[in-house]
């Protein structure tokens, strides 16, 4: 998943790692020199005119041309192994985990009958098989609602599993949002689902964007098919794998100091983008904007999302539990 693109963008990103696979799935495909020169010019091209911060891509470009220049690409063959290690050189630079370097998945030949159907039908019915990313609801001892969610579903059609989610908690005295194992998605959905836990009007997140010089604002909603839950308490579970668009989540409840967050620091990806195409062999996840709390000013780029409470991942849910159920239970008395 990508964070931070709009519904739109995200499904073409989505669709588009139909096409790309990572570079651990691909298959061996020989590189020559000149193969090697035409990404090095062609990943150059892309990250000046597309890459969130123009000046750290006029250093990423210098430092993979200087690279091959110098011969350090020059035993790199496989197009796998070249992928992985211009991945590393780029983010020597720039330390940003969302710019990747992929290479094709190598195509097969399919039954006319797949060819011809809808990959966006597809891939939905895909997430609707996974229940939109929801894991597991349960109603725990000491009346704590739980909620275990691997991603923020990029469609429309996931509000509804998410409202249904949320009827099953609302009557709970504390909530607790897994996210060890969430590695994030749409910035529309993660502003839904914040939006049932505040009372006010409150400025979540913005995404700066290159293209226009623009600011994006995220909000909670003005209006929402079910009751919200501005005052129950809230615990979020993250790992080092909580990445991108979940980290958003996190950071969105702890700053505005909503929730406690217990685990581990998050991966620290917090810049949106989606893949540009390189050449025929290869694409680039490049990020174009990037994201501005409005307390912070700043985000979680590099740095992660630190805990309230730090414990291992392992651990985590045991200790937000025991506070969950303290907590629940003063809520209850306060009703």
């Amino acid at each position: 998943m990508f964070y931070s693109i709009p519904r739109f963008k995200l499904l073409s990103v989505l669709l588009t790692t139909v096409i790309f696979s990572s570079v651990t799935q691909s298959k061996s495909i020989e590189l020559n020199k000149e193969q090697r020169k035409e990404v090095i010019e062609g990943i150059s091209k892309i990250i000046i005119e597309n890459y969130v911060f123009p000046k750290v891509a006029q250093k990423n470009a210098n430092f993979i041309q200087e690279q091959f220049k110098s011969g350090k690409y020059r035993e790199i063959i496989d197009a796998s192994k070249f992928a992985e290690q211009l991945t590393i050189d780029l983010q020597k630079i720039n330390h940003d985990k969302h710019m990747e370097v992929r290479v094709k998945k190598p195509q097969k030949s399919q039954p006319e009958q797949m060819q011809s159907s809808n990959p966006y039908l597809e891939y939905l019915k895909q997430e609707q098989k996974e229940n939109y990313g929801f894991k597991k609801i349960e109603i725990l001892e000491g009346n704590v609602g739980y909620i275990d969610f691997r991603y923020f579903s990029g469609f429309d059609s996931a509000k509804e599993t998410v409202d249904g989610v949320l009827k099953v908690i609302k009557n709970t005295d504390a909530v607790i949002f897994d996210l060890r194992k969430n590695d994030g998605g749409s910035p529309e959905m993660v502003q839904y689902i914040c939006s049932y836990f505040f009372g006010e009007k409150t400025h979540l997140n913005s995404l700066y964007w290159r293209k226009g010089n623009r600011t994006q604002e995220f909000w909670t909603l003005d209006e929402l098919p079910s009751e919200r839950m501005p005052d129950v308490p809230l615990f979020v579970l993250t790992s080092k794998y909580t990445f991108s668009g979940a980290e958003e989540f996190a950071y969105n409840f702890k700053t505005r100091k909503r929730a406690t967050i217990v685990g581990e620091s998050t991966g620290g990806g917090a810049n949106p983008g989606g893949p540009i195409e390189i050449n025929e062999l290869f694409s680039i996840n490049v990020p174009t904007g990037r994201a501005i709390n409005p307390i912070t000013q700043t985000n979680w780029e590099g740095t992660g999302v630190l805990p309230n409470i730090k414990t291992s991942s392992t651990n985590a849910f045991d200790k937000a539990y025991l506070l969950a159920k303290s907590s629940a239970e003063k809520y209850r008395k306060h009703k």
